[in-house]
């Protein structure tokens, strides 16, 4: 810690308070738009409460050179509880390639993390889960197993895409496969003929964010899924207040194809410094459309645009989806990372809570939500339902 002087922050609003210098830290880092006061300000408000704030702040010579955001909760394995922190703002959607951290500060801060959350008690494990190969966070967490106090718990978790971009939109184009460039071009004209497709870059408002909610809704509940926005409870909200509260700094994105009645695909994207985060595609229902490919367009004509923007990395969600890879896209391992107290009664208790987690994800997510859900909604018409909370929070 020779250097670097940290401090502890309860409040979530005194971490706001250091929201310009936690932001000029986060553009000087590259830091995900998950980790920037902007973003936490608004998953603090929809998704904080009952859960307890933790916030480490480094700084060197007096300026701000690291923070990092917790929020610590109890969760319930049975009767056995554990309390796990986990990166404030995150959800396992988030994987984060860059920290508010200045590299040289990395080591420090979470030795500190480990020290403040682990050895006072207040939390029994860090969850720093999905954690992609590409992460600044992957080597440093693995390196707290030399601390003799933390346990990393270090498994495989499937895998990620991630598209590497070029400074130019004809070098992307050149980098696929004949058969993709002439399809694509091929598409874009049918599109443009049938319906006058023209192609443009928003940023929402609240309002415009609900729109897009129910074009997306529409296209899920065709296939009898309810959704995202069904799925992910508060998720709706969170995204319209984020729109209003992100608007001026263009960090939330529609990337759109219009036709003569409407759109007919929009890729929903969030951008900070070099990088952008696809989270959700959302497309009409018509065959045309459909025929000339238009979700891969989309793909496509987003690309172009975040090349023009200067972005270098777009992160493309978890699993693999073989149209993303014939696009330009590539595979990338994601982690199970776990920092935990190195004490009997915390190893037994972790090990049982990812046993259970296992054994709800089989059980409530694969087997009902996915198979027997869909069924039966399409044979009594029942309606949708979100995600259990108690699912959501056994995703470590």
């Amino acid at each position: 810690m020779a250097g670097f002087e940290h401090e502890w922050l309860d409040d979530p609003d005194a971490a706001l308070a250091l929201a310009d210098e936690w932001e000029a830290l986060a553009d000087q880092t590259g830091a995900d738009i998950y980790l920037t006061p902007g973003w936490f300000g608004v998953w603090w408000r929809h998704f904080g409460q009952k859960r307890r704030f933790r916030c480490l702040v480094l700084r060197q010579d007096g300026a701000l050179v690291g923070i990092l955001p917790f929020s610590i909760e109890r969760i319930w394995a049975g009767p056995v509880p554990l309390k796990l922190a986990r990166l404030a703002g995150t959800d396992p959607h988030c994987l984060i390639f860059s920290l508010p951290v200045q590299t040289e500060a990395l080591g420090a801060i979470w030795t500190t993390a480990c020290a403040g959350l682990l050895d006072t008690g207040l939390a029994d494990a860090i969850s720093l889960t999905p954690v992609s190969d590409l992460s600044q966070m992957l080597d440093t967490a693995r390196a707290c197993a030399d601390l003799p106090s933390v346990d990393v718990t270090d498994q495989s978790a499937g895998a990620h895409t991630v598209f590497d971009l070029p400074g130019d939109f004809d070098n992307y184009l050149a980098s696929l496969s004949k058969k993709r460039r002439s399809q694509y071009r091929r598409d874009v004209k049918g599109l443009e003929a049938a319906f006058d497709m023209t192609t443009r870059v928003d940023v929402p408002d609240a309002d415009a964010f609900a729109a897009f909610i129910t074009f997306h809704n529409i296209q899920w509940q065709a296939i009898g899924k309810g959704g995202h926005f069904y799925d992910w409870p508060g998720s709706s909200a969170f995204y319209q207040e984020l729109s209003d509260t992100l608007e001026d700094k263009e960090q939330v994105q529609f990337h759109t194809q219009m036709g003569k009645d409407g759109p007919l695909a929009t890729q929903f994207a969030l951008v900070a410094g070099q990088t952008c985060h696809w989270r959700l595609p959302a497309r009409s229902l018509d065959d045309t459309a459909d025929k000339l490919s238009i979700g891969k367009v989309g793909l496509v004509q987003m690309i172009e645009s975040m090349i023009k923007q200067g972005v270098t990395r777009i992160e493309g969600g978890m699993g693999s989806y073989p149209y993303k890879l014939s696009y330009g896209g590539r595979m990338v391992d994601v982690h199970r990372i776990i920092l935990s107290r190195a004490a009997g009664g915390t190893r037994l208790r972790l090990k049982l809570l990812l046993k259970w987690a296992e054994l709800v994800n089989f059980v409530y997510y694969r087997l009902w939500f996915i198979k027997l859900a869909p069924r039966i909604r399409a044979r009594t018409g029942m309606g949708f339902h979100a995600l259990s909370r108690h699912w959501i929070k056994t995703r470590i």
